[in-house]
């Protein structure tokens, strides 16, 4: 069943910069789907992949109307006869005892099917590239995210450029008997990069965070 801001809405929504206008008339969604799935696990390999189509009836989403009302952008629950296809891959492959190659991949493809139009806001293909070396209580693990450009897109959305974006986690961990000591560091975006997402409702307003660096214990 349709959620109550998506009936009742009529307002500023402050946290994504909307002003989201909801439909009291929304019907309940149904929906029919088949995903094929296939996982390995061995001494050097670990291997996970999905296929998955659905169809949806009566499909509740947020669209963007173009029109901007008190600065914010104005966007109508609405609903249709959507599809949704696409796969999710993650490999993982042991190069040494205490060193593993990581690789993932997903894509995603999500339209209305009366008119072949692309649902708001559907991510672009993503890939990820990184490794995990572990030695002792140490654990490192750099990553590359690598995004497609966005230019399948609903009428009154912009495109979005790709990116490519590094980070590193470390952590250092001492095992005690009643305790774990988990010294933790993140550096997320190391090259600086301007980028943007998506999925953000403020994309075209301001990217995604800069160079950061978090430390806990």
């Amino acid at each position: 069943a349709p959620a109550l801001e998506e009936l009742y809405n009529l307002g500023p929504h402050v946290g994504t910069l909307t002003y989201e206008i909801g439909d009291p008339n929304l019907r309940g969604e149904r929906g029919n789907g088949l995903e094929l799935s296939f996982k390995h696990t061995s001494q050097r390999v670990n291997a996970e992949a999905s296929l998955y189509r659905y169809g949806f009836r009566n499909f509740v989403f947020l669209s963007p109307t173009g029109e901007v009302e008190d600065g914010l952008l104005v966007s109508n629950y609405a609903q249709g006869d959507t599809r949704f296809a696409g796969a999710e891959t993650k490999f993982d492959y042991g190069l040494h005892q205490n060193l593993w190659l990581n690789l993932g991949l997903d894509v995603v493809d999500a339209r209305l099917t009366a008119t072949d139009t692309p649902l708001p806001r559907i991510p672009p293909v993503r890939a990820r590239i990184g490794f995990d070396a572990r030695w002792n209580g140490f654990s490192v693990k750099p990553r590359l995210t690598l995004a497609d450009r966005q230019s399948r897109i609903f009428p009154t959305e912009t495109r979005t450029a790709g990116y490519a974006v590094a980070d590193l986690d470390a952590t250092y961990t001492i095992p005690r008997q009643h305790e774990v000591h988990i010294f933790a560091l993140r550096v997320f975006n190391i090259g600086n990069t301007l980028y943007r997402n998506h999925l953000s409702f403020i994309k075209d307003l301001a990217p995604e965070m800069g160079r950061g660096l978090s430390v806990s214990y």
